[in-house]
């Protein structure tokens, strides 16, 4: 489910259901838990990027196929439950975490993006917050956008549920760097090896600091989000 490679103290760590869109199922969301946990403790990792395998999706969200069996509001209790998880371990970890999109980044896969310290997209590629156009609310989604993209961009991400491309991403700032696919994964591997080499202790205090308001705000959404589906 995870594809991992440290390469020169940088971890990558691949979405590997590629013939999924790389949607997060159980599976990829204990494996996701797994591997970051493990590359916090790890002293030779010192910078943690974030990909997808395949050119369909960074990743499409949440599976909704996924528990099924529990009936739709049991199993989007239980994806909340995973998607609060998968959420905390990134805005917890010290370490320089970056997103390197490479296809599409939709729903909770954008959530996950936005979440990493820094984004790196390929130029053709887009991302989206389409739950309302399913009339799903998405506070948790607002929460996440708020501190990284204006009030207008926001607008159409959460209230439109428009595609936004790799190069308004960056004009707006929810991107870092855009750079041709043939090239994303070597400018990826450079802006990391930067990062890395920033001293850990001041990275992650700082981090922690920068992380706490959106947390809090994540915390609330996300008690919304369990009060609509509960009654």
């Amino acid at each position: 489910m995870i594809i991992s490679n440290l390469d020169q103290g940088v971890l990558w760590l691949t979405l590997n259901r590629a013939g999924a869109a790389n949607a997060l199922n159980q599976a990829l969301y204990d494996a996701l838990h797994l591997a970051l946990r493990q590359a916090v403790a790890d002293p030779e990792v010192k910078c943690i990027v974030l990909t997808g395998e395949g050119q369909k999706a960074f990743c499409a969200g949440a599976d909704l196929k996924a528990f099924a069996e529990l009936g739709r509001e049991q199993a989007e209790l239980r994806h909340l439950d995973l998607l609060d998880r998968c959420f905390e371990d990134v805005l917890d970890c010290g370490k320089p975490v970056v997103a390197c999109v490479q296809a599409a980044a939709v729903g909770a896969g954008l959530m996950l993006a936005a979440l990493c310290d820094e984004i790196v997209m390929a130029e053709h590629t887009w991302v989206s917050l389409p739950e309302v156009l399913f009339d799903m609310p998405t506070p948790i989604g607002a929460a996440i956008m708020a501190p990284r993209v204006s009030r207008r961009l926001m607008h159409r991400l959460v209230q439109l549920g428009e595609r936004v491309n790799a190069s308004e991403c960056l004009t707006e700032g929810l991107a870092t760097l855009v750079a041709p696919s043939e090239q994303l994964r070597q400018v990826t591997q450079t802006r990391a090896l930067a990062l890395a080499a920033i001293p850990n202790h001041a990275f992650a205090l700082n981090k922690q600091w920068i992380n706490h308001h959106t947390k809090a705000e994540l915390a609330q959404a996300s008690r919304l989000a369990r009060s609509v589906l509960e009654h």
